[in-house]
């Protein structure tokens, strides 16, 4: 699993924006590209995090099954009990594994349950510094406006793949998030090409925040900015983006993200409301 030392990082990209007003514009490109680039690294890991908890919690619910079972196995017990010591090994290899990644709290063996009740999220940075500050009011979603937008422009369309992203936003007009993101994202396969593939990753990533998925939503949002940074969701991602990132504690990121919003979109809506966030963060 690659290892990060992403709090370190952000902070010095942090201080590489503070220059960029003396840098040229070609090595300011270059520090956006290395800002997202960082945060696809640390969602990515966050999600490698989450896989690796999901296979300790099966891993100790399977040990506890061969212990139950070797209670009374009789001769068999000595082959249960190898068993469940060559599980308990691979699920110590799993924790010393998880416990290299910084901020992350690893549940012991044979605690299946997850994190305590007021422990770190997967992912979410340690202490009590961030967690503890007050978050910015958050300013709501534009998505259910655009949404009808785009059904109501879909009847008349016969764009390549038309017939998924109908079905994907009547999905998202209905709360079926889930479908909504199937459907999408079906289309991005199947006609990466077509003009319909930028409102489809903008509308599945809004659907995976409304599910709770912020990770995967921060890495959408990512990847659509990346692809269209002029395009007509750009603005609106970002926030989102920003927004995602302090539901998982990570106001460094966040932060970063407001300040791209407010240099690449100053005077939108989302800029005046990125604006508004910035100042929340600083005053805690």
């Amino acid at each position: 699993m690659r290892k990060t030392n992403w709090p370190t990082g952000a902070v010095m990209l942090a201080a590489a924006f503070a220059m960029a007003g003396c840098t040229p514009q070609s090595d300011l490109q270059q520090l956006n590209q290395n800002q997202f680039t960082l945060r696809g690294m640390i969602a990515s890991d966050r999600q490698q995090i989450d896989a690796l908890k999901a296979q300790i919690a099966r891993q100790n619910d399977t040990i506890e099954e061969l212990k139950h079972g070797a209670a009374g196995a009789g001769p068999e017990a000595s082959a249960l009990n190898d068993k469940v010591a060559k599980l308990e090994t691979e699920v110590s290899a799993l924790q010393a594994g998880m416990a290299a990644t910084p901020g992350l709290v690893v549940p012991p063996a044979g605690d299946s349950a997850g994190p305590a009740p007021g422990a770190a999220a997967p992912g979410a940075p340690s202490g009590p510094g961030p967690a503890a500050a007050a978050m910015p009011a958050e300013t709501a979603p534009t998505w259910p406006g655009e949404l009808d937008q785009e059904i109501a422009a879909a009847q008349g369309s016969s764009e390549p793949g038309i017939k998924m992203y109908r079905q994907g936003l009547d999905a998202m007009k209905a709360g079926k998030y889930p479908l909504a993101v199937a459907n999408f994202t079906r289309l991005q396969h199947s006609y990466p090409k077509s003009a319909l593939s930028e409102p489809a990753e903008y509308f599945a990533a809004n659907a995976l925040y409304e599910t709770g998925e912020f990770d995967k939503a921060i890495l959408q949002f990512n990847d659509l900015v990346m692809r269209f940074p002029k395009g007509k969701y750009a603005s609106a991602a970002l926030l989102r983006e920003a927004q995602a990132f302090l539901k998982l504690n990570d106001r460094i990121d966040a932060r970063l993200t407001l300040q791209k919003l407010v240099a690449d979109h100053g005077g939108t809506p989302e800029a005046t409301a990125a604006n508004g966030m910035m100042k929340d963060l600083a005053s805690d």
